[in-house]
């Protein structure tokens, strides 16, 4: 029986093993710890024949710590296969080059045997030792090269894989045994991920540490071998280099990015401006090279766009540059961009979005015609002023009845009033088709001085009742502390009616005050209220108005206008 209980409990146990193995394998990698890509800037140097002024003074030194100082936010850099492989070939090389100097050390051991005075048989023993050392080094030579070449290979295949061009399962069918296999073998391998992220670290943690090299190497030999071991032993993985050059109040600054272990330039700027702008230019160096540092991954864009007839003359605008479309897609690096979209003869649509790297999205885009009309616009009462719509001067026929034209959208319209004092309104887009009427009641007035006169009150009342406050706590106390007097007669009742009265007065002051201000509130409320634009009520056409022809006056006015660009 406790054979049967203890063969049930590792049973459980077995069980729960197994699922806290699974969970582990499947979640362990959300668990890794982040590392660091360490970020360091060199003191620039000027080109040949270039010497410094009393103008370019120390701009070597603090050109390279501004442009660090507008880097050193909270970033991620995305690590590649390959930069992966570069700091793991750097140590294999390491080791290679120390077995190396280890094998010609033993070589030349074994070649020095011959100058001692040994036996024959102390010098086969010796031999024999040696070559043992020789084949142990040799060996160990052998499996750091062929580690490399696997490393490289993996990176290669990874590489494909994270642009994408390579599907990792290729397509492959298994079988029923297969499956099993590759589900027993991924429950306890983790599957490393093709693009990792790490922290963007400053080098010594601050923008004014500049590295500098011990050793004795050009400072142009930046992908030297000396330069990197002393580079990678600092612990950097980013380096910003830099050139200068001056001419009168202008200067040129060239800015390369290196990337360690491997020594590889992966980016380079150059900006021209004046001296005394060096914040302006180290701001423009550090938004172009701010997307190397992080190592911005491509975002693939592929555009569905309705009707066909406006996909013939479509133009595709990414940050106000124009795209060129392959195959209905478009590549750009990841980031926040704005995109738009115009064809002739429609409405232009447009989107801002921020785009993760190395993913695919799908944008459909559906392009509708302008609407194009006219609104009668109708004032409640007659009014002396001004209509204007989304900026635009309406086509006024008397004090009562104006027209705007409209393309679809909403509108946003303000009325102004010979005085200057102005009254916002707002024509929702269900409303915005041509032959539509509107009526407007605008309440044209000083907005700002309205506002600030109903707060002045609030606060006013909100002061006097405050103030009211003071008697009121103060009577209420001396009414509670006499009244228990009295009920221990030691106090008369007409001095305790007497506080009774005096609490009961104050009160009702304050509750006045109390009412006063918050009605004060409700009109400041509605006063900060009434700077948003009024919304118009539906109106009725009136045949006095003719749709879509402007009257006379107007139409001199626009000929003179005309006639006066023409002359120009």
């Amino acid at each position: 029986m406790a054979r049967e209980m203890m063969t049930k409990k590792y049973k459980k146990l077995r069980a729960v093993v197994l699922v806290f193995t699974f969970l582990w394998a499947s979640f362990s990698p959300l668990f890794g710890e982040d590392g660091k890509w360490v970020i360091a800037a060199q003191k620039f140097i000027y080109a040949r024949g270039q010497t410094k002024n009393a103008v370019t003074s120390n701009i070597e030194e603090t050109i390279p710590i501004n442009i660090l100082e507008k880097i050193s936010r909270s970033l991620e850099r995305n690590i590649m296969p390959n930069e992966r492989f570069e700091r793991e070939n750097y140590k294999l090389r390491t080791e290679r080059q120390s077995l190396y100097l280890q094998l010609s050390s033993e070589y030349k051991k074994r070649d020095s045997l011959v100058l001692n005075n040994y036996s024959d048989m102390r010098m086969k023993s010796e031999l024999k030792a040696e070559e043992k050392k020789i084949k142990q080094i040799q060996e160990k030579l052998e499996k750091n090269i062929a580690e490399q070449k696997e490393k490289y290979e993996k990176a290669e295949v990874q590489m494909h894989l994270a642009a994408g061009e390579v599907d990792d399962d290729d397509n492959v069918e298994l079988n029923e045994a297969e499956l099993v296999k590759n589900l027993i073998k991924n429950i306890f391998e983790q599957s490393e991920d093709l693009i990792t992220e790490e922290n963007i670290a400053l080098y010594k943690d601050s923008v004014e540490s500049l590295f500098k090299t011990t050793v004795k190497v050009k400072e142009t030999d930046y992908t030297e071998p000396l330069f990197e071991k002393e580079v990678v032993s600092s612990g950097i993985n980013g380096l910003i280099t830099g050139q200068i050059t001056s001419y009168g109040d202008f200067i040129s600054v060239a800015v390369d990015l290196y990337n360690y272990p491997g020594a590889k330039k992966i980016g380079s700027v150059m900006e021209v401006g004046e001296i005394k702008e060096l914040d302006l230019i180290t701001s423009e160096i550090s938004r172009q090279i701010l997307p190397m540092i992080v190592n911005t991954l491509p975002v693939k864009f592929v555009f569905s766009i309705e009707p066909e007839e406006a996909k013939e003359k479509l133009s595709i605008y990414v940050d106000d540059v124009l795209q060129k479309m392959e195959n209905d897609t478009v590549s750009l690096d990841s980031g926040s961009h704005r995109i738009q979209f115009v064809s002739e003869g429609y409405k232009s649509a447009g989107v801002t979005y921020f785009f993760e790297g190395n993913k695919k999205y799908n944008i459909e885009v559906k392009f509708e015609r302008p609407v194009i009309g006219h609104i009668q616009l109708q004032l409640k009462n007659e009014l002396p002023g001004n209509i204007y719509a989304n900026a635009e001067p309406a086509l006024k026929f008397d004090d009562r009845n104006s027209q705007i034209s409209i393309n679809g959208n909403t509108i946003l319209g303000e009325f102004i009033t010979e005085d200057n004092e102005t009254a916002f309104f707002y024509i929702p887009k269900k409303q915005t088709f041509d032959g539509s009427a509107v009526t407007l009641n605008p309440k044209p007035r000083d907005r700002t001085e309205y506002v600030n006169t109903r707060r002045k009150w609030m606060y006013g009342a909100y002061t006097v009742f405050m103030i009211s406050l003071i008697p009121t706590f103060y009577t209420f106390g001396n009414f509670q502390i006499n009244k228990d007097l009295y009920s221990k007669q030691q106090i008369d009742f007409e001095t305790a009616k007497r506080w009774q009265t005096a609490s009961n007065i104050s009160s009702t002051i304050s509750i006045c005050c109390g009412v006063f201000w918050g009605i004060e509130l409700i009109r400041y409320l509605v006063a900060a209220n009434s700077v948003l634009p009024q919304n118009v009520k539906p109106g009725i056409v009136s045949e006095q108005v003719p749709v879509g022809i402007p009257p006379v006056e107007t139409q001199q006015e626009e000929a003179v206008e005309i006639e006066n660009e023409n002359q120009q």
